[in-house]
């Protein structure tokens, strides 16, 4: 049986990056998607039983009730030319950061470092 419901937002807390995939099959579906700060989460426990103890059911009521109040993000997930840009600058930062360790090695190594690789 499927139900006709209007208006439905569904709260995360994005941790790690298994999060996007729910919010781009949930935008699929024309479904808002919330996500919820870590560290809002974390201190509304603490303010609702002065425990900072982490179970699911705890989180998932606290997560809830920050939605329900519109404490939350609708998160920036890009599409076509920008998701690709985005995963690009992503690549290339990697490799930027890859190039300087290389060459931090080969320059504390003690060999020359050329532009020039001759066989």
């Amino acid at each position: 049986m499927e139900q006709d419901f209007q208006d439905v937002v569904v709260g995360m807390e994005p941790t790690g990056f298994y999060w996007r995939n729910l919010a781009h099959f949930l935008r699929e579906q024309h479904v808002t998607c919330a996500v919820v700060n870590s560290l809002h989460v974390k201190k509304s426990k603490e303010l609702d039983d002065n425990s900072p103890t982490k179970n699911d059911i705890k989180d998932a009521k606290v997560i809830t009730q920050l939605v329900k109040d519109g404490r939350y993000a609708v998160p920036n997930l890009p599409q076509g030319i920008y998701a690709e840009l985005r995963e690009a600058m992503k690549n290339r930062d990697h490799l930027s950061t890859d190039l300087r360790v290389v060459q931090g090695c080969v320059h504390f190594s003690g060999l020359p470092l050329s532009r020039n690789i001759k066989d």
